[in-house]
């Protein structure tokens, strides 16, 4: 009978202890993969506005690279799943956090959409508008980047691909938004759609944005200066180094660059006046853990009166949260090991 009574004893414990184990993994997991990222928004700066019938919020997505089918190996279905599933999450507390009138996807929208088949083509397409979706009035803008197009090492751009791209994202190389314009260059084919009217640096009556996947005054030539002589841009929206920063110089003479890295150690909020001096390009970093960056996030922009308001949101490191569960398994090996020994002993 006594051993009969500590047999039950013994049970008793393990299946408190096994609820236990049970517990805490259902809580890791929802803090890992839903609290975490509400707590990282505390992390963000609100931009505000003094007027809002004049203020424009732009939300900025460079390098989101959602993967194919060729370089992620035996675990594509899960490694596709978790990369989809940041970008989605992430992305929907950046549009909830800025409310963007306009939304700017600044290339590498997919990481094989040069190379893909067109049935593989389309399944990118419907992934992509999953994982990004259209939110309220916010109007999205969206720019090819060499891995969508092509245009990088052997990967050479093709009419076909061009007209595949153009036929999934159609949409005009000059947007006007009241009193802004936003103008699309393509430094992989050199293209830059003409303006016509008479432009001046100085005039901010009418702001103009350039905008790019591939850096224009970081990676300087021939063709940048093209852009910048026919179009004088007051700012350049750039990606495709999948780092932070903000470069200018003089916007006439464009000589000398000043370039300042951003981190989340560095976070804060750049005003920059436009038309008075400087010439800027901002460089979004990726918003993909995937891109081997350590620090990720998306870019947030707000204009109002000739003065830009620049910031980065950063996410939070998702190999950080994985390797969490790869110390919680251990720790939860460890634990029953243990709680199994000293029931049999």
């Amino acid at each position: 009978m006594r051993m009969i009574y500590f047999r039950s004893i013994n049970r008793r414990k393990r299946h408190i202890y096994i609820c236990i184990i049970f517990t805490l993994v259902i809580f890791f997991v929802i803090y890992t993969e839903l609290i975490s990222y509400i707590i990282n928004t505390n992390y963000w700066i609100h931009l505000q506005c003094l007027d809002q019938t004049q203020c424009l919020k732009i939300l900025l997505v460079a390098d989101p690279q959602i993967t194919g089918h060729e370089q992620i190996g035996s675990l594509s279905s899960l490694a596709q799943y978790d990369s989809d599933s940041f970008l989605k999450r992430t992305y929907l507390h950046a549009v909830n956090f800025v409310k963007p009138d306009i939304t700017i996807f600044l290339g590498d929208l997919m990481d094989e959409g040069s190379t893909a088949t067109n049935e593989e083509y389309n399944e990118y397409l419907t992934r992509f508008f999953d994982i990004f979706p259209k939110s309220g009035n916010t109007k999205q803008i969206w720019l090819p980047g060499d891995n969508d197009i092509g245009g990088e090492g052997f990967d050479r751009v093709t009419p076909l691909k061009m007209q595949r791209y153009q036929e999934a994202f159609d949409q005009a190389d000059v947007l006007n938004f009241s009193r802004v314009t936003f103008v699309k260059v393509n430094n992989m084919i050199h293209y830059m759609p003409k303006i016509k009217e008479k432009r001046d640096f100085y005039n901010t009556s009418q702001i103009y944005f350039v905008i790019s996947h591939m850096p224009l005054m970081f990676m300087p030539s021939i063709f940048s200066e093209k852009v910048f002589s026919k179009i004088q841009p007051q700012v350049i929206f750039a990606a495709h180094q999948h780092k932070a920063m903000i470069i200018s110089t003089d916007g006439l003479l464009r000589q000398d660059r000043q370039i300042i890295p951003q981190t989340p150690l560095d976070n804060k909020v750049h005003n920059l006046i436009l038309g008075y001096r400087d010439m800027y390009e901002i460089l979004v970093p990726t918003c993909s853990y995937r891109m081997g960056t350590k620090h990720i996030g998306y870019g947030y922009a707000l204009l109002e009166n000739g003065e830009l308001q620049y910031t980065v949101l950063w996410s939070p490191s998702r190999f950080h949260l994985l390797w969490n569960y790869i110390l919680i398994l251990l720790i939860m090996i460890i634990f029953v090991s243990i709680v199994v020994i000293k029931t049999f002993l």
